[in-house]
C-alpha cells in the first residue's frame, strides 16, 4: 500500500457545464485520503493531491456512480476527434429534420395527421441527436443532483410530452374548452440550437487549448542512435543517458544533452520565445523539442522524457491551465446552486401563469416554463474564466513565459514593489577576471590554483564559472577532484585538504583578520565596481580576484517600462556595495541594497510588503529561492538554478528582463477578458431568465419563444469562449 502524497492531473469525462464540475469536486473531496480537488469544466480536468495513491479505482467508481468517468489509465480516455465527430453526426441529424418540422409548423397549414407527421419527426431529433442530455439528466436524479442537461431535460421533454397528450387526445383536450397546440418544433429547435453550440463550443476549446497540441507535436518519436559507427533508427523510449543521438537538418533534437561534435543553428523559438536563430557547436547544450535548421549534430543524451526543459514546460503549461483563478471560485458556488434554483424559478413561472394567466393560463404556463428551463445554463460561468486562462497561458508560454499557476495571473495588477536579484538577472551574469593578486609563493602556485579551479568547478555560480574559465584559460592546472566541497549559503565554499581548510568567499564573508596591505588592496578593487573572490587557506587571504559584469542589453528599457508602471524598484545583492551601485546606476534603479545573506533579502522583503504592500521579487540563484517563496509573485529566470525556478511563479525563458513587461500586460489582458466574460455570463442569465419567465407580457405583450431561448443559450457559452481567443490575436 502506497502512503507517498501525490499531486495528479486525470481527465473527467461527461461534463457539460459547470454544476457538472462542482459535482465531480465534491464527490471526490468526500474520500478520507484526498487532500485537495480541484475540477475544472472547460479543461474537463480534476487536479489532485492524495494520500494514498492505490484510492483511484475507489474515486473512480465514485465519480461512476455520480454520472461521470474519471480517467485514471490512459487507455481509458476516449478520443477527442471521435467526439468531436459525433456530435457533428448528431448535429448533421438533427439539423434538416428540424427544418421540415419548422416549415411545416410555422409555414403550412392544417392538415390531417399534420401532429402525427411533426411527432415522427420530432423523436428522432430528440432520441438521436438529443438522447445524452435524457440519458445525463436521469443519472442526476438517480443521485438527487442536478446538471444543464436536467434544464434542456425538463424544457425539451416537457414540450414534447404536452405535445403528445396534445397530438393523441386532441378531443378530449378541446372538450376542457383548451385549444389544441403542439410545441415539437420549439423541442426539436432547441436540442438542434444546443447541439450546434456545443459543437461550436468543443471546436473553440480545442483552439484555446491549442499551445499544449504545438508542444507536444515537437515531441519526438524516434531517434537516431549511433552505436559502432552505425546510424540506427529507435523508438526514443529505447534511449538512455549517455547514449550517442545523430541529428540532421530538419530534424527536432530528441533529448536534452550536450553537443559531442558538429557546427549547427537551432531554432529554440518555441522554449524560448525567441525567434533567431542559435548557433550551436561542440560543448554547447541543446534541449529537446529545438529544431535544428541547417547542419548536424551528434549529441550525448542527459535528460529524457518528463524530464527535459520540453518535458517540464508541458507539464507546467498543462497544470497551470488546469488551475482556478480566484474569480472562478466565486463563480463555482454559484454554478453549485444555480440549476436547482433555476428549477425552483421555472416551477414558480409555471404555478403563477396558472393561477394568474387568464384563459390561456395553461399555454402560458407551458411557455414560459420552458422559456426559463432552456434559457438558464451555467456553461457560460463555467468557461468564463478557464478559457481566457488556457488561452492566455498558451500565449504566454509561446512568448518564453511560464506561468505556474491561474492565480499568478491576477496578481500583477496588485503589485506596488519589484525587487531584483543583480548577477544573472539584471546583469549578463557573464562575468570577466579583470583584476588579481595573489599572496603566495610561486612554488607553490600549481597547487594552490588547481584546488581554487577544483573547488570552484563545483559550483554552478556565474562568478564561479568565470573564474575557473579565466584559470583554466591561463593555467596549465592539475585536475583535482574532491570528495566533498560544502556550499555556505550567501558566504561561499570550503573543501578539506589533507588537514588544512580552504575557502572561497566574497568580501567580509568571514570574520578574519587581513593585513593592512591587503585591506587596502581589496578596498581598491571594491571601489572600482569589481565583485571580489577571495581564496583562503585557514584563516590566511592567498589571492584576491576582481570581476566585472555589465547588464543586459535589455535591462535598461525593461525598467523604464516598469517605472512608468509607478512601481518601487529596488535591487537585493549579496554583492559588495560598489559592484552593486555601478549596475545600479546603469540599469537607471536608485535604491539598492547590497552584501546580503539570503536570510537579509528575505527579511528585507518582509520590510518592504509591509511598507508597499504586495511585492514581487525576480531571481535566479540559490539564495534567492527563500526570497522567492517569501513574495507575493515570484519571477524566475530560467537560465538560474532549478531550485530559483522551482520556487517560482512564473519563468521567464531565455533570462529575458524583457518578459516582465510583457507578462504584465498580458495579465491585463487575461484579467479584462475573464471580467468581460463574467459580466456577460452573470448579465446574460440576469435579463433572460424574468425574460423568459414573461415579467413583460402583461405591459408589452411580449412572450420569448422556447426557440429564441434555446438558441440565445448556446450563443452566450460560444461568446464566451469567443471572447476568450481573441486573446490569441491582442498585441
Amino acid at each position: 500500500m502506497s502512503e507517498t502524497q501525490e499531486k495528479l492531473s486525470l481527465p473527467v469525462e461527461g461534463m457539460t457545464c459547470a454544476a457538472c464540475a462542482s459535482t465531480v469536486e465534491k464527490t471526490l473531496r468526500k474520500h478520507s485520503n484526498v487532500i485537495s480537488a480541484e475540477v475544472n469544466y472547460a479543461t474537463q480536468s480534476a487536479k489532485l493531491e492524495v494520500t494514498d495513491t492505490t484510492i483511484l479505482k475507489s474515486l473512480q467508481k465514485s465519480v461512476k456512480k455520480a454520472g461521470y468517468q474519471l480517467i485514471i489509465q490512459p487507455e481509458e480516455a476516449s478520443d477527442k476527434t471521435a467526439h468531436l465527430k459525433k456530435l457533428k453526426a448528431k448535429l448533421n441529424g438533427a439539423i434538416p429534420l428540424t427544418v421540415v418540422i419548422v416549415i411545416l409548423s410555422m409555414f403550412v397549414g392544417d392538415f390531417a395527421f399534420k401532429n402525427f407527421i411533426l411527432l415522427a419527426l420530432t423523436i428522432p431529433v430528440l432520441y438521436y441527436s438529443g438522447g445524452h442530455f435524457f440519458r445525463s439528466a436521469w443519472k442526476q436524479l438517480l443521485q438527487w443532483q442536478s446538471n444543464m442537461d436536467t434544464l434542456i431535460a425538463s424544457g425539451t421533454g416537457a414540450a414534447f410530452l404536452y405535445s403528445l397528450v396534445q397530438t393523441l387526445f386532441p378531443e378530449f383536450i378541446r372538450n376542457q374548452g383548451l385549444q389544441v397546440q403542439v410545441y415539437y418544433e420549439s423541442a426539436a429547435v432547441i436540442i438542434s440550437f444546443i447541439v450546434l453550440g456545443k459543437y461550436l463550443e468543443e471546436k473553440a476549446k480545442a483552439k484555446s487549448s491549442g499551445a499544449i497540441e504545438k508542444l507536444l507535436k515537437l515531441q519526438a518519436k524516434t531517434a537516431t542512435l549511433l552505436r559502432h559507427d552505425k546510424a540506427i533508427e529507435v523508438n526514443l523510449n529505447e534511449v538512455k543517458p549517455g547514449d550517442l543521438l545523430w541529428v540532421r537538418t530538419g530534424e527536432n533534437i530528441p533529448v536534452d544533452g550536450h553537443v559531442q561534435s558538429g557546427n549547427a543553428t537551432i531554432d529554440e523559438s518555441m522554449l524560448t520565445g525567441e525567434s533567431l536563430p542559435v548557433e550551436k557547436s561542440k560543448g554547447e547544450k541543446v534541449s529537446a523539442g529545438t529544431t535544428l535548421q541547417n547542419g548536424s549534430l551528434k549529441i550525448i543524451a542527459e535528460k529524457l522524457g518528463k524530464e527535459t526543459l520540453l518535458g517540464k514546460i508541458i507539464h507546467l503549461v498543462s497544470d497551470a491551465m488546469g488551475s482556478k483563478a480566484p474569480a472562478q471560485k466565486l463563480a463555482d458556488r454559484i454554478a453549485s446552486v444555480f440549476v436547482p434554483a433555476v428549477l425552483v424559478l421555472a416551477l414558480i413561472t409555471f404555478l403563477v401563469w396558472m393561477l394568474f394567466g387568464g384563459e390561456n393560463a395553461v399555454s402560458l404556463a407551458f411557455v414560459s416554463t420552458f422559456s426559463v428551463l432552456i434559457i438558464a445554463c451555467p456553461c457560460a460561468l463555467g468557461l468564463a474564466t478557464p478559457t481566457a486562462i488556457m488561452v492566455g497561458i498558451g500565449k504566454a508560454a509561446s512568448q518564453g513565459i511560464l506561468i505556474k499557476n491561474a492565480e499568478s495571473i491576477e496578481k500583477p495588477k496588485k503589485i506596488k514593489a519589484l525587487l531584483f536579484d543583480k548577477t544573472g538577472t539584471l546583469s549578463k551574469g557573464k562575468m570577466e577576471v579583470v583584476a588579481y593578486h595573489t599572496f603566495f609563493e610561486k612554488e607553490e602556485s600549481l597547487e594552490l590554483l588547481s584546488i581554487l579551479n577544483g573547488m570552484e568547478n563545483q559550483s554552478q555560480h556565474p562568478i564561479a564559472q568565470a573564474l575557473s574559465e579565466h584559470l583554466s584559460e591561463n593555467y596549465n592546472l592539475l585536475p583535482f577532484q574532491f570528495q566533498s566541497v560544502k556550499t555556505h549559503s550567501g558566504i561561499g565554499l570550503s573543501a578539506q585538504v589533507e588537514d588544512q581548510s580552504f575557502w572561497i568567499t566574497g568580501n567580509k564573508k568571514r570574520k578574519v583578520k587581513v593585513p593592512k596591505a591587503q585591506q587596502k588592496l581589496v578596498q581598491e578593487l571594491e571601489h572600482k565596481g569589481y565583485s571580489l573572490v577571495l581564496f583562503w587557506r585557514d584563516e590566511e587571504l592567498l589571492a584576491v580576484f576582481g570581476l566585472q559584469d555589465n547588464i543586459k542589453p535589455e535591462t535598461k528599457a525593461a525598467i523604464t517600462s516598469l517605472k512608468q508602471r509607478g512601481l518601487h524598484l529596488e535591487i537585493l545583492s549579496g554583492d559588495h556595495r560598489h559592484a552593486v551601485a555601478a549596475v545600479a546606476e546603469a540599469a537607471g534603479i536608485e535604491a539598492y541594497q547590497a552584501n546580503m545573506l539570503p536570510e537579509d533579502k528575505l527579511n528585507y522583503l518582509k520590510e518592504v510588503q509591509e511598507q508597499y504592500g504586495l511585492t514581487a521579487f525576480v531571481g535566479d540563484g540559490i539564495n534567492d529561492a527563500p526570497a522567492l517563496a517569501q513574495a507575493d509573485l515570484s519571477i524566475a529566470m530560467s537560465t538560474g538554478t532549478d531550485v530559483a525556478i522551482e520556487s517560482a511563479q512564473v519563468t521567464l525563458m531565455h533570462g529575458d528582463i524583457q518578459k516582465i513587461n510583457a507578462f504584465f500586460r498580458l495579465s491585463q489582458q487575461i484579467s479584462q477578458t475573464m471580467q468581460q466574460n463574467l459580466f456577460w455570463a452573470f448579465a446574460y442569465n440576469v435579463v433572460a431568465i424574468p425574460l423568459a419567465a414573461g415579467v413583460f407580457y402583461s405591459t408589452y405583450g411580449f412572450l420569448l419563444s422556447p426557440m429564441i431561448a434555446g438558441g440565445a443559450m448556446a450563443f452566450s457559452s460560444l461568446t464566451v469562449v469567443l471572447n476568450s481567443l481573441r486573446l490569441k490575436v491582442r498585441r
